[in-house]
């Protein structure tokens, strides 16, 4: 045991030697020691930097609904403030109809490219309003009506109805939830040809992956 702790002294010993001799001959011979740094190694690399697309601003039409429904109206007839729903009159309308979607293009729209990937976040989906109605395909639906009481307007309130149902529809975060992976399908397209194919980002891969994130996400 002794003659292991003397072994670990001696070569402690040894070490401060060298190290002393070493620090004494830098002191003596500054110019006898140096450092040379090595280019490849210390180059430096981006792993996250700004990019900026830019465009003329407005709005970019990124996915569509479609669908046709049916928009039904039921007045009740009242005399003297009671309501007669046994001659209840019914009438309604069948349109087909598209709802687009965009999003809001700023003159530049900033993006980041973090770990081999582009990064976009995106404003929400905005309806394009009003929504159009195919007149030429709008359809009549069945209407009941009692033959002894006056016509109550209620097939013309059906179809003035269907503005408002439409843009609703549109506006609805189950509508938009249904459009948004094929909007951001479409971003990402629109990202790969305007950013990825740009001479100013030479850095960016053409296959790099594009994560698009809406406002809110």
């Amino acid at each position: 045991m002794n003659k292991m702790v003397k072994g670990l002294a001696g070569i402690l010993l040894l070490l401060l030697a060298i190290y002393a001799v070493l620090r004494a001959v830098t002191e003596f011979f500054p110019s006898l020691f140096g450092v040379v740094e090595v280019k490849e190694e210390g180059r430096s690399a981006d792993t996250d930097f700004p990019v900026v697309v830019r465009t003329k601003g407005g709005m970019l039409e990124v996915a569509s609904v479609t669908g046709t429904r049916n928009f039904p109206k039921a007045f009740d007839p009242e005399i003297l403030g009671q309501k007669f729903s046994y001659c209840r009159e019914k009438a309604s309308w069948t349109a087909p109809y598209k709802i687009t979607y965009r999003v809001r293009l700023a003159s530049k729209w900033p993006l980041r490219y973090h770990d081999g990937a582009l990064i976009a976040h995106v404003p929400q989906l905005e309806p394009s309003l009003p929504v159009p109605i195919d007149f030429e395909r709008l359809r009549k639906g069945a209407e009941e009506s009692c033959w002894f009481v006056p016509d109550q307007g209620t097939r013309d309130a059906a179809l003035r109805a269907i503005g408002p149902e439409l843009r609703d529809l549109a506006s609805s975060q189950k509508t938009k939830n249904f459009a948004r992976e094929s909007a951001r399908r479409t971003i990402k397209e629109y990202l790969r040809t305007w950013v990825i194919n740009q001479s100013d980002y030479p850095d960016i891969q053409p296959d790099a992956e594009i994560k698009v994130f809406f406002s809110g996400e």
